[in-house]
């Protein structure tokens, strides 16, 4: 060895080691903890928005185009609506619609998976907008909004409302 003492070559061993184990203990401790979990997990993940999926349709009856974004943040799920004027091809934002799990699902509708439906769900002739997602637990949620025109809203339909 030129120069460099075994002896100097393993104490340097023995502080570069004891370093990194101090280090990899002070991470371990930091993400164990809430508010550091909170830190890190911040640090990883984006905070901004992705849309997931889009759908159009007329939802109202009326010839009204209606576009659909299912979006995910750090910190929700939603349904976002836009009314789409058909003279300018301007859009215009109606609604957002929060939904409880944070989680996106899929599901197999006409052969395809999907997270993010537009169909007819009570037989009214009648676009509603359905959107699968997973509670913390993991457990499937369907979702089902329709439009209400005297109130012009969405109504989340549930099982007493609807027989499928």
């Amino acid at each position: 060895m030129s120069g460099i003492s075994e002896k100097k070559l393993s104490a340097g061993f023995w502080i570069l080691f004891g370093s990194m184990a101090t280090i990899s203990v002070c991470l371990a401790v930091i993400s164990v903890l809430k508010p550091g979990s909170e830190i890190v997990r911040a640090l990883i993940i984006s905070s901004s928005r992705q849309i997931l999926a889009k759908a159009e349709a007329d939802l109202t009856g009326n010839g009204d185009r209606v576009a659909v974004l299912k979006v995910k943040t750090a910190d929700s799920l939603s349904l976002e609506i836009f009314e789409m004027n058909p003279t300018d091809q301007s859009i215009q934002f109606v609604r957002r619609l929060v939904l409880p799990e944070k989680r996106d699902g899929h599901l197999s509708f006409r052969g395809n998976a999907a997270n993010l439906i537009i169909t007819d769900v009570d037989g009214d002739n009648l676009l509603e907008i359905v959107t699968p997602t997973f509670d913390d637990n993991l457990v499937p949620r369907l979702h089902v909004y329709k439009y209400q025109p005297d109130t012009k809203d969405f109504v989340k339909l549930g099982p007493d409302s609807i027989n499928l």
